[in-house]
């Protein structure tokens, strides 16, 4: 029993280089549970971002999220967007990201809320896109709704298209015939 407690006492856990080889960039730096981060800027949050369980690929720059939850912040400090996905990866070098599973997205100064089961958000182009299979659907507070596939929405522009199909209703506003 002794001899057994120093043999444990004794054994090490460097497992050489052809592991740290094989392993490589499939395994995370870091696995978070819990995971919450709040970016802030002049003592006012400008976006927060939480996920029940958060992987980081520092050398790929990313970021790999499940049960994600985010919320952006106007100026004022109120909801801009917010919304989640059941997960997502994030690029952290182009703040870029893909979001997949049931993803929803709700906008609250426009009051649209848009659904889909995959979106992309390319951070220097400011796009938000599908995939040309993916159904997304776009849903205005006044009963207006569109869905179709094919999805791209440029946030600089602030315009939308569908590249296939696309079907849904119009509410014209209150006054308008």
């Amino acid at each position: 029993m002794l001899a057994a407690a120093l043999a444990l006492v004794g054994c090490s856990l460097d497992y050489g280089q052809a592991l740290a080889e094989e392993l490589d960039e499939s395994v995370p730096d870091t696995v978070m549970s819990g995971f919450s981060h709040t970016v802030v800027e002049n003592g006012s949050p400008l976006f927060r971002l939480e996920a029940e369980r958060g992987e980081s690929y520092q050398s790929q720059n990313k970021m790999k999220l499940t049960r994600v939850r985010f919320v952006e912040y106007d100026t004022d400090g109120g909801i801009a967007t917010e919304g989640q996905a059941d997960s997502a990866v994030f690029y952290t070098d182009t703040e870029s990201a893909e979001l997949s599973g049931s993803v929803e997205l709700v906008s609250t100064a426009d009051g649209v809320t848009v659904s889909s089961g995959y979106l992309k958000w390319d951070g220097e182009a400011r796009v938000l896109e599908s995939r040309a299979d993916t159904v997304t659907s776009l849903v205005d507070e006044d009963g207006t709704m569109l869905s179709g596939s094919g999805f791209s929405a440029d946030a600089s522009r602030r315009s939308f298209t569908f590249g296939n199909r696309a079907d849904g209703r119009y509410v014209p506003p209150e006054g308008t015939e």
